[in-house]
């Protein structure tokens, strides 16, 4: 014990001197920390880029960054932030339990929402940085819940690509009259049918919230709504029509991904960052050029409307309320969101937050997505999975494995749902 205490004493002194705001050789020293220990590619490539057009516009400053992988991070932000030693500027994530302590510590500083207006941000995406009303960070990356499809097996089904589910529904038997699984998705792991579910309850009701309401727990709304259940019921219903594999809840994502790739299956769910489809070589010419990708579908008779996007938003950056560099740091905060989306596309390191101009090289599905996103009209935010507990997260994505096996029925599903809701919102 006496040897722990030692080692946290010692790590807290360390912690100090490293951040804390300091003079060097008559440079004044800004302190960053990241999960992004490449420097050379992807996103750590960006970051450096927009830290050197910083620097240029600051000769005065010297950048300083820790950097390190997902879990590693997450352990020293707990560690610096006990420490009330939180860098001037971090990336870190906008789940309610991570980022939501920080700011009810009093940790974080507020940013001026109106500094971002101009940046092109796609409809909730600095929403998804605010709490109580107040902006406490800038996303930098969007995951779009897209569907990829394959014209040339549309094509020898002889269906149009479609725009309900009930277009889905319909081309079942065409599908299988060549020999081609409708959809394919990673059923096995579970959140994608969790995200499927959102998507579906979207397009029944209309609202994006009354998600975000039955898992908060507010105005009444619960997930035993008739909403929810009908949502829960129509998937259940798509499955017994084979729109999916028959092996849906034992298909992971390489086996998804596979299917689709070699042209077993006319229809793939997934996010946009499998843009790398493509130009995967794993898969043929032939393949490549049939790719095309679609927005997820409406429902006959429901609310939603196609600008509704399931995006939600990642890659969040803020700056410590203790910071004795805040004026550099907010201006700092303003160049990266000016600059980041764009270089990002460039590179292809990320899909942006941010609407960018399409490249004349892009992909097809490269502008298709870019042109999705910048279409939305409004956006889910953070899946429900991750809205809530660790608990709510696994057991939400059993459940929708239990529905889409037919073992349970959409009544109990909701049932169920709705009492782990409930009793992970008196644990948090």
């Amino acid at each position: 014990m006496k040897k722990s205490i030692g080692a946290l004493a010692a790590f807290c002194i360390a912690a100090s001197l490293i951040f804390t705001g300091c003079q060097d050789s008559g440079k004044t020293t800004l302190k960053m920390g990241d999960n992004h220990p490449d420097r050379n590619s992807g996103v750590g490539a960006v970051l450096e880029r927009v830290n050197a057009e910083f620097l240029e516009i600051h000769e005065d400053v010297k950048i300083v960054t820790e950097s390190y992988q997902d879990q590693p991070w997450q352990e020293k932000v707990k560690i610096y932030a006990t420490a009330n030693k939180l860098p001037d500027i971090m990336k870190y994530w906008t789940f309610p339990g991570r980022m939501v302590p920080l700011v009810e510590a009093g940790l974080l500083e507020k940013l001026n929402k109106d500094d971002f207006a101009e940046f092109g941000y796609m409809p909730g995406a600095l929403e998804s940085s605010e709490y109580n009303g107040e902006l406490y960070g800038i996303p930098v990356s969007a995951d779009l819940w897209v569907i990829y499809v394959n014209k040339s097996l549309f094509a020898r089904a002889g269906v149009p690509l479609p725009n309900t589910w009930e277009d889905v529904i319909a081309s079942v038997p065409a599908f299988r009259a060549i020999n081609v699984t409708p959809m394919v998705t990673n059923g096995m792991e579970g959140w994608p049918l969790c995200i499927f579910f959102d998507g579906i309850a979207q397009r029944i009701n209309g609202d994006f919230t009354r998600l975000h309401a039955a898992i908060d727990r507010k105005d009444g709304v619960t997930y035993t709504d008739p909403d929810f259940v009908q949502a829960a019921q129509y998937i259940q219903n798509m499955v017994n029509a084979g729109v999916f594999s028959a092996n849906l809840t034992i298909s992971d994502y390489g086996d998804a991904r596979n299917q689709f790739g070699q042209e077993r299956a006319a229809m793939y769910m997934m996010g946009a960052w499998e843009m790398g489809l493509a130009t995967d070589a794993n898969f043929s010419e032939s393949f490549h050029n049939s790719l095309d990708v679609i927005k997820f579908p409406l429902i006959a008779g429901g609310k939603g409307v196609a600008t509704d996007t399931q995006a939600w938003f990642g890659g969040n950056y803020i700056i410590s309320a203790r910071s004795k560099n805040k004026e550099l740091a907010h201006a700092y905060l303003r160049l990266l969101g000016e600059k980041f989306g764009e270089y990002g596309w460039e590179t292809q390191a990320f899909f942006p937050a941010q609407k960018v101009e399409p490249r004349p090289d892009d992909t097809l599905v490269a502008k298709k997505l870019l042109q999705i996103a910048a279409e939305a009209t409004s956006t889910s935010g953070t899946p429900g999975l991750d809205r809530s507990s660790s608990v709510f997260n696994g057991e939400h994505q059993e459940l929708m494995r239990q529905l889409c096996s037919n073992i349970i029925t959409p009544e109990e599903f909701c049932r169920r749902l709705d009492a782990v809701a409930e009793q992970a919102s008196k644990e948090l």
